[in-house]
């Protein structure tokens, strides 16, 4: 059977030939990401890895201005606070390979200078016993947005 675009409505077609996805095949829809952000700013802080892998699944495709800041955030905080707890990360992360890509893209210059540095030195001198896959990862990327800022900064 053959699919043939010239049957369809003009818009439809165009889509059509640019391969363009309708609203409703979306993930998450617009309206989501609206809540996504009223949620993260409103100081729904995730207090540990698997409260924002939780808000990653829910809200992870609005992942852009401000809620895509306030996810950054969450990342410093749990990095800066919960660092005993990386294997938790390690856990989440061999399980959810795109959790661990979002983790490791929130590590970025956004973040106030004092927490990569932070970061840094926990991937650097304090990784747990068995974490050094995800420590290695975390430094290149805490090195990197340091990196960036110092471009910016000079």
């Amino acid at each position: 059977m053959r699919f043939h675009c010239n049957t369809l409505p003009a818009a439809i077609f165009i889509a059509c030939i640019a391969g363009i996805p309708s609203a409703a095949a979306s993930a998450n829809p617009q309206g989501n990401c609206g809540k996504a952000e009223k949620q993260l700013l409103a100081g729904h802080e995730p207090k540990d890895w698997d409260s924002l892998h939780r808000l990653f699944k829910k809200f992870g495709a609005c992942d852009d201005g401000a809620a895509g800041e306030a996810f950054s955030e969450d990342v410093a905080r749990l990095f800066t606070k919960q660092w005993t707890h990386l294997d938790r990360l390690s856990r989440l992360a061999a399980s959810d390979k795109t959790f661990e890509e979002f983790v490791l893209r929130h590590i970025d210059a956004t973040l106030d200078e004092n927490d990569l540095l932070s970061i840094f030195d926990h991937a650097k001198s304090q990784c747990p016993a068995g974490q050094q896959r995800i420590c290695g990862l975390v430094l290149a990327r805490a090195q990197e947005s340091l990196d960036v800022l110092g471009n910016v900064s000079e």
